[in-house]
């Protein structure tokens, strides 16, 4: 089974290696979580678990790609300015709440249905 905190785990570390200006961001190609489940139009994905939504609508990581087209208009999507700086550290920052949810998630234990032992439906009971 993956274990999705050290996944996010690893994106947090590539938004800090972006911070410092040691690397890039080239989006679905090295993002942790996207290498496993963008391909599976982000089924199982934990930034879709948590947000609700598929490829990346609801996060920090909308503001980063467009302030990069808009502003920067270059290949390589990296800092170049104070506001990549501040968009980038939204951006680990999320994926550290995520991780977060999840090693809280893991904390609570498996949720079980909880069964009823009357019918739940307006079917007859079995004769």
């Amino acid at each position: 089974m993956l274990n999705k905190v050290k996944i996010m785990e690893a994106s947090i570390k590539k938004w800090e290696k972006i911070i410092a200006g040691k690397r890039s961001d080239s989006g679905v190609v090295d993002c942790p979580p996207c290498r496993i489940y963008y391909m599976l139009a982000c089924i199982g994905c934990p930034i879709a678990w948590y947000t609700g939504k598929k490829f990346c609508r609801g996060t920090p990581y909308i503001a980063w790609f467009h302030h990069q087209i808009q502003a920067h208009d270059k290949l390589l999507k990296k800092v170049y300015c104070d506001e990549c700086v501040t968009l980038a550290e939204e951006m680990r920052d999320f994926m550290a709440e995520i991780r977060d949810a999840l090693k809280a998630e893991q904390a609570r234990g498996p949720v079980f249905p909880v069964f009823s032992p009357t019918p739940l439906c307006c079917f007859p009971p079995m004769p």
